[in-house]
C-alpha cells in the first residue's frame, strides 16, 4: 500500500475522526470519498469511538512519526472507557477488531448504540476552542467531549455546546471543528446538577486517560465486591440488597439528575441489579461510573484505594470461644482463641479446639457468641483428657454406664472406646436391633368402612355443637379433619360450618384502595423521562398492593375495578405515549424528525410497523 506523505500528529485528547479531518483539509482533498478511500479502500469512514482496521492507517505511516496502533487506539479512541467493563475474552476480541478490522465490530458485545445513548451530535467546549487556538493555532474535536453522559468539560467546568455535526454523517464526511461547525449556546442547568455533572465528566476523564492501562471487568469485579462489603450492601455469604443499594443511590443522586442519565427508568434504577449480580454481560459504562462514584466518591478512588479491607467475617461472634467438655477445668470458659471458617454451599462452619484438653467440635450456620455456651455441638475429638480419664476408669473396672453419665456422653461411645483400646472384650459391644421385614403383608382397612365412620363422627360433632367454627371443630377431632382432608375433602367442604374467610378481608377497603390506585397512577403518568407502562403489577409495585392481579380486578372492589380498567395500558396505547414522549425529546433537541428516529427513541418493537401513521401525525401536530 503507498505511504503516506504526511499524517497530523494527534492533539491531546483528541478523537481519531478529528485526526482524520485535518489530515483531509491539509492535503486540500475535494471530496470525503475520495479521502475514504484513501484511508480506508472504502468510500465511507468508519465510526467515531470504535473504528476498526486502525493497522491499515499506521502501516502507512512513516515510524519517524513514532505513531503506533497502540496509542492511536489508546489516546484517540473509546475502548479505553471499556476496557474495565468487559471481560478479557470480549476485550481481546475488540482489540483485534481496531487493530486489523471487523465491520460487525459493535456487534461484539451487542451495543450497537451504546455511545449514541446520550449524544447524537459532536460537542464542544467553548474555552477549549480558544486555548486550543492559542497552543496548537486550531481547534479540534476533543474525545472527552463526545463521550456518553459527559455535558460539563472537565478542565474548564463549562458546559459543552451541542454543534451542527450529526453523529450519523460522519462516516460520509469530515467537519473540522470550525465557526459553522459551531451550534447553539451552551445551556445551563441547575447548580446541584452541574456539580454532579461535573464529578462525572471528571470521572470519565479520569478512565479515559487512565482505562487502557487497567485489568478488565474479572478486576472490576472483585472490587465491586470489597467494595460493596465495605458499604454493607453484600454479605460475605455473596448476597446483595439491591433494593436498598438502588434507593440509596437515588437518594444521593437525585431522580431529576438520574433521569438525565435515563438511570431512573419506569420509576427504580433496574441498572444496579444487573451490574451486582455477578454475571459477565456488558453493561454501559455510563452506569458503572454511577455506582462506583457512589461507593468510593470518584472513579479514581474505586480503582486505586483498594487496600481498605471488608468488615472480618465472624459467623460465630468474636473470639476467644468457650470450651465444651464437662471434664475440662476451663469447661465453659473463652479458652479458645483461633478458628477457621469455611464455607459449604453457602453455609459458614468452623472447628473449635480447645488447647487444654484437645476436645474439638464442629459448628455450623451463624451462631452469635451468646449462643456458644449451649445447643447441640458436633463432637470430632473427646481430646487427650477425656481419652486418659476414661482409660483410668475402664481400667478400674467402672461401669460404662456409670462413666457415660458422668462424662454426658452415650455409652456406646465409651464401649467402643474401651474396644479399640484393648481394655474391654469384644462381647460387651451394644449392637442395633436389625430390621427384620416382616413376611406377612399389613392389613388394610376397608375404605368405605373408614370414610363412614369419620364422616360420623364428623357429623356428630357438629350436631353436638352447633355454633362451633371450624378451627374449634378440628381442634374437637384432629384425626377425623386430617383423614377427611386427605381423603374425602368435598365432602367435608359441603359439610363443615361456613367459613369466616369466605369472604375476602379486604372486601369492605374500596375507598381505600382506589386512593391507593389513583395516587400510583398519577405517579407513574407524572414520573419524568421514558413513559412507564400502566398495568396490574406496576400499579400494584408503588401502591404496595400484594397480588394486584387477584384484588384489582376483584368484584369486590367495583369502584377499584372501574377506575384500573379505564387507565390500564394496553401495548399499543404504552407505545403511542412513548411515541409522544420521543418526539418531544428529538424535537426538544432540534433534531430532524423521521420514523426510524422516533421509533429508536421510543423504543418499540413494531416489526410490522402499525405505529408509522402515528408517529407522522405526532411528528406533523409537534411543529
Amino acid at each position: 500500500m503507498t505511504k503516506f506523505l504526511f499524517f497530523p500528529a494527534p492533539y491531546p485528547d483528541e478523537i481519531l475522526y478529528s485526526v482524520l479531518c485535518r489530515y483531509h483539509i491539509r492535503n486540500g482533498i475535494p471530496k470525503a470519498r475520495q479521502t475514504n478511500l484513501e484511508i480506508w479502500n472504502n468510500i465511507y469512514g468508519k465510526k467515531l469511538h470504535l473504528p476498526d482496521g486502525i493497522e491499515s492507517i499506521t502501516e502507512r505511516i512513516p515510524r519517524s512519526a513514532n505513531l503506533t496502533t497502540d496509542m492511536l487506539i489508546k489516546e484517540c479512541t473509546a475502548l479505553p472507557l471499556l476496557k474495565p467493563f468487559v471481560i478479557r475474552s470480549i476485550y481481546d476480541e475488540l482489540f483485534h477488531s481496531m487493530k486489523y478490522g471487523n465491520k460487525n465490530i459493535y456487534n461484539i458485545v451487542s451495543f450497537s448504540k451504546t455511545f449514541t445513548m446520550q449524544h447524537w451530535r459532536l460537542r464542544y467546549c467553548p474555552r477549549c476552542i480558544e486555548r486550543d487556538r492559542e497552543i496548537y493555532g486550531e481547534p479540534y474535536w476533543h474525545r472527552i467531549h463526545q463521550m456518553p453522559g459527559v455535558f460539563i468539560c472537565p478542565i474548564h467546568n463549562d458546559a459543552t455546546v451541542e454543534s451542527n455535526v450529526s453523529i450519523d454523517e460522519l462516516k460520509y464526511g469530515f467537519s473540522p471543528l470550525l465557526p459553522e461547525t459551531q451550534g447553539s449556546h451552551a445551556p445551563t442547568y441547575e447548580q446541584e446538577i452541574a456539580a454532579k455533572l461535573f464529578d462525572y465528566s471528571c470521572d470519565m476523564a479520569w478512565l479515559a486517560q487512565h482505562g487502557y492501562d487497567m485489568q478488565t471487568f474479572e478486576r472490576t469485579d472483585e472490587l465491586y465486591d470489597n467494595r460493596l462489603c465495605i458499604r454493607g450492601y453484600r454479605t460475605h455469604g455473596g448476597k446483595t440488597t439491591s433494593k436498598k443499594l438502588a434507593q440509596d443511590i437515588v437518594d444521593y443522586y437525585g431522580v431529576a439528575f438520574l433521569s438525565m442519565f435515563n438511570a431512573y427508568n419506569s420509576g427504580a434504577c433496574l441498572w444496579i441489579k444487573r451490574i451486582v449480580q455477578h454475571n459477565n454481560s456488558f453493561r454501559h459504562p455510563l452506569y458503572h461510573l454511577l455506582l462506583m462514584r457512589f461507593l468510593s466518591d470518584s472513579v479514581e478512588g474505586f480503582f486505586t484505594n483498594v487496600c481498605e479491607n471488608p468488615p472480618e467475617y465472624l459467623p460465630f461472634g468474636s473470639s476467644p470461644y468457650p470450651c465444651r467438655n464437662f471434664l475440662c477445668e476451663y469447661h465453659l470458659q473463652d479458652v479458645i482463641v483461633q478458628i477457621e471458617v469455611k464455607k459449604s454451599k453457602g453455609t459458614p462452619y468452623a472447628t473449635f479446639l480447645c488447647p487444654h484438653c484437645g476436645f474439638a467440635y464442629n459448628r455450623k450456620g451463624i451462631v452469635p457468641k451468646e449462643q456458644q455456651y449451649s445447643g447441640q455441638i458436633h463432637i470430632t475429638s473427646y481430646g487427650w483428657k477425656w481419652e486418659e480419664s476414661v482409660s483410668s476408669l475402664l481400667s478400674a473396672e467402672e461401669s460404662p454406664y456409670k462413666i457415660a453419665r458422668g462424662f454426658h456422653c452415650d455409652v456406646r461411645t465409651i464401649i467402643k472406646f474401651g474396644i479399640e483400646r484393648g481394655i474391654l472384650s469384644e462381647d460387651r459391644f451394644i449392637g442395633r436391633i436389625p430390621y427384620v421385614p416382616s413376611d406377612e403383608p399389613k392389613q388394610k382397612h376397608d375404605f368405605e368402612a373408614t370414610r363412614s365412620l369419620y364422616r360420623k363422627r364428623w357429623l356428630d360433632a357438629i350436631a353436638a355443637n352447633p355454633a362451633v367454627t371450624r378451627n374449634e371443630l378440628r381442634l374437637l377431632d384432629a384425626k377425623a379433619d386430617q383423614w377427611l382432608h386427605l381423603h374425602d375433602a368435598e365432602w367435608l367442604e359441603q359439610n363443615s360450618p361456613i367459613s369466616k374467610k369466605a369472604v375476602p378481608a379486604w372486601a369492605a377497603y374500596d375507598d381505600e384502595y382506589f386512593r391507593k390506585v389513583e395516587n400510583a397512577v398519577k405517579q407513574i403518568r407524572e414520573t419524568p423521562g421514558k413513559p412507564r407502562r400502566i398495568s396490574f403489577n406496576t400499579i400494584g409495585k408503588i401502591a404496595g398492593i400484594s397480588k394486584p392481579h387477584k384484588k384489582l380486578a376483584s368484584d369486590y372492589l367495583p369502584k377499584t375495578k372501574a377506575f384500573v380498567a379505564d387507565n390500564i395500558d394496553t401495548l399499543e396505547q404504552w407505545q403511542r405515549r412513548k411515541i409522544v414522549w420521543a418526539v418531544e425529546q428529538l424535537r426538544g433537541r432540534g433534531e430532524i424528525l423521521t420514523i426510524y428516529k422516533v421509533r429508536h427513541a421510543a423504543t418499540i418493537s413494531d416489526p410490522e410497523r402499525r405505529q408509522d401513521n402515528f408517529i407522522l401525525k405526532s411528528i406533523t401536530d409537534s411543529e
